[in-house]
């Protein structure tokens, strides 16, 4: 009855019922299927929607990963030049000092022989006055 109610089995021989009974059946089983294959497709896209999402969000954190690694590697290239120029400077600046260091000592021996000529000097006067007064003393 429930057949004859949803198709018109009037047109249908009586021997092709079950037949069609069973492709009816079929059909039933297959549009379940056909469900449950469209909910595992739309799960899946929806998954891999996601996972489009993840790598979309993992390359732009690699990306700016790369851009702050450049950015410190740039640092660190400027940091090495700075220093590079501080090492230069301080090499000036000893080498500056180490001539300062041989002028003063030069300045020094200068002095020195100045005083040691000028103490000779002032000893070879004193003598000759001695010796004169000396001679002097002695004569008289």
């Amino acid at each position: 009855m429930i057949l004859s109610q949803n198709i018109n089995t009037r047109n249908i021989p009586e021997g092709q019922i079950p037949e069609v009974y069973k492709g009816l059946k079929q059909n039933e089983y297959l549009k379940a299927r056909l469900q449950k294959t469209e909910s595992a497709l739309s799960s899946a896209n929806q998954l891999i929607n996601e996972q489009d999402r993840v790598i979309s969000v993992s390359k732009t954190l690699l990306n700016a990963k790369d851009e702050a690694m450049g950015t410190m590697l740039e640092i660190s290239k400027q940091d090495k030049i700075a220093a590079e120029e501080r090492e230069n400077q301080l090499k000036i600046d000893i080498s500056y000092l180490k001539t300062e260091i041989d002028l003063v000592k030069k300045e020094s021996e200068i002095k020195q022989r100045k005083r040691f000529w000028n103490g000779l000097k002032i000893g070879g006067v004193s003598v000759v006055i001695l010796g004169a007064a000396g001679l002097i003393l002695f004569n008289n």
